[in-house]
């Protein structure tokens, strides 16, 4: 299985909170585009998680695609609060050292459309760029920031 986000920093600080999903289809490993580890998700009004959408406040799926505790119960955990380092796959190019970042709903990652980060161009700043993918074994470090 690829590891499409890993935490560099403490995970013990960071507050993880678990929401049901709107579309329980996106916890299905054998679904068409189901959600996987990194990316990054909104809460609709019914305070449910739906995929990212560009431009907005979101947060980082924190469980591992196929977990068959997400499927049994339909529920999916994000990193909710406090500011933590993380490495991700599930990003677009382009961002500088430094660069602020932001959610992509139009993030290709395996040939699937993901929601993930992006350089920021409108919107809240979810983060900044701490290592790049080129000195990072292809994965985007970033600092998130948004608490």
């Amino acid at each position: 299985m690829v590891v499409n986000f890993a935490l560099t920093s403490d995970l013990q600080l960071v507050l993880r909170r678990d929401f049901q999903l709107a579309d329980r289809t996106l916890a299905n490993p054998n679904g068409t585009n189901p959600l996987i580890d990194g990316e990054f998700v909104n809460l609709n009004s019914a305070y449910q998680i739906i995929r990212g959408v560009s431009g907005t406040l979101g947060w980082a799926v924190f469980a591992e695609r196929g977990r068959f505790d997400v499927q049994a119960i339909g529920k999916t955990t994000v990193l909710f609060g406090q500011t933590y380092e993380a490495d991700t796959r599930v990003f677009t190019a382009g961002a500088g050292l430094l660069g602020a970042l932001q959610i992509s709903d139009s993030v290709s990652l395996d040939g699937k459309t993901k929601s993930g980060l992006a350089t920021w161009s409108s919107g809240p700043v979810i983060g900044y760029v701490t290592r790049l993918p080129a000195n990072n074994g292809g994965k985007l470090r970033f600092l998130q920031t948004l608490v």
